[in-house]
């Protein structure tokens, strides 16, 4: 567990109103356990488990070594969660909880820092390229999407005072910086 875990559950906690804190952690959770289930059915050991500001991490050395497929299932598995229970929840009336669900598997799509998009595109990526332009080429894709996600942001969301922080955190995770 991380400080910064704590310090965001504990904003959450005094500011948010409507549980959309709850509701992200919640969607986060789902996201890492599909994660743990599809590495448990393939018997690849989980190290390290860590809960910090941005989220939640789940590291094993193994998977490295894992074929491609099995690979990209575990990858795939929190978004495909995500997408499952946005489905779920809009069914059931839950617009927020639907919403939110929806934008953690996007989010997690995106092939920037350590989200499960990067992985996977970079992982592809090394069967395609030559190993020595793959770091290269994985770093202007994520400025490249970082830049798409954060003029998004600014068209469909407007401005509010968290947009410049997420927009140089996607700028900043995109190029590899972090």
């Amino acid at each position: 567990m991380d400080f910064s875990f704590f310090a965001v559950i504990a904003l959450f906690m005094l500011f948010d109103e409507d549980c959309f804190g709850l509701v992200a952690l919640i969607c986060c959770m789902l996201h890492e356990l599909s994660h743990l289930i599809v590495m448990l059915i393939f018997g690849i050991p989980t190290e390290v488990i860590t809960f910090y500001g941005a989220g939640i991490r789940i590291a094993s050395s193994r998977i490295e070594y894992e074929k491609p497929f099995r690979r990209t299932l575990v990858l795939a598995a929190g978004c495909t969660m995500n997408f499952l229970c946005a489905m779920v929840f809009a069914r059931l009336g839950y617009d927020l909880a639907a919403v939110i669900s929806l934008f953690t598997g996007i989010f997690n799509l995106l092939p920037i820092g350590e989200l499960d998009g990067a992985a996977l595109v970079k992982m592809w990526m090394i069967r395609a390229c030559k190993p020595e332009n793959v770091d290269r080429i994985m770093k202007i894709i994520g400025v490249i999407a970082g830049v798409i996600c954060s003029v998004v942001l600014i068209f469909i969301g407007g401005f509010s005072v968290t947009l410049p922080i997420t927009i140089a955190y996607l700028i900043i995770i995109g190029s590899g910086r972090f």
